[in-house]
């Protein structure tokens, strides 16, 4: 009896940590995406993978000079928001609906919001968990006038750590130390 729960055990801990390191490259590819963060985007996918939105299908390479490029060039700031997350996981290949949430500090008028969900198909490779098909979807997206809120977090003095769309970032800093 014991031998059986310990199987059982072995079995239920390699799938949470399969599930938390497909996690965990997914999350590179927003994090990539909102640092503009080319090597970092890149680091979750496999070097032959197919992405497909509405507006490009293509190898990963070609997707993040496409995507990086529209967001530096049209956008000031942006997030990325992963939320309802379904895998399922088949030996060495994993299958995920991730629902996604973005937003685009614009300069001008408008802001823009959207939604939408990544399908991926991700495979287990020597270095790691790799996707290698990637729908994105959009369900809604909206332009919305400015508020102004933003800006007026961002002028008040020390009221936010500045982020920073590359590696000067506070999320790189290893260690993480706040001056006592």
């Amino acid at each position: 009896m014991a031998d059986l729960y310990q199987a059982d055990t072995d079995v239920m801990l390699r799938e949470l940590t399969d599930r938390q390191r497909i996690w965990d490259c997914l999350l590179c590819y927003t994090r990539g995406l909102d640092r503009l963060d080319r090597e970092l985007l890149l680091s979750g996918f496999h070097a032959d993978a197919r992405i497909q939105t509405g507006s490009f299908s293509g190898e990963p390479r070609s997707f993040a000079d496409w995507v990086l490029g529209h967001h530096r060039d049209n956008q000031v700031q942006t997030q990325h928001i992963m939320t309802n997350h379904y895998c399922q996981l088949h030996g060495d290949e994993a299958h995920t609906e991730t629902y996604v949430a973005y937003y685009g500090n614009n300069p001008g008028q408008q802001d823009e919001f959207a939604v939408g969900r990544y399908l991926d198909r991700l495979q287990r490779f020597a270095s790691g968990w790799l996707i290698t098909d990637r729908v994105c979807t959009t369900e809604g997206t909206t332009n919305f006038d400015k508020n102004g809120l933003l800006e007026r977090m961002i002028l008040v003095p020390d009221s936010l750590a500045a982020p920073a769309r590359d590696r000067s970032d506070p999320a790189y800093r290893r260690p993480l130390r706040i001056p006592r």
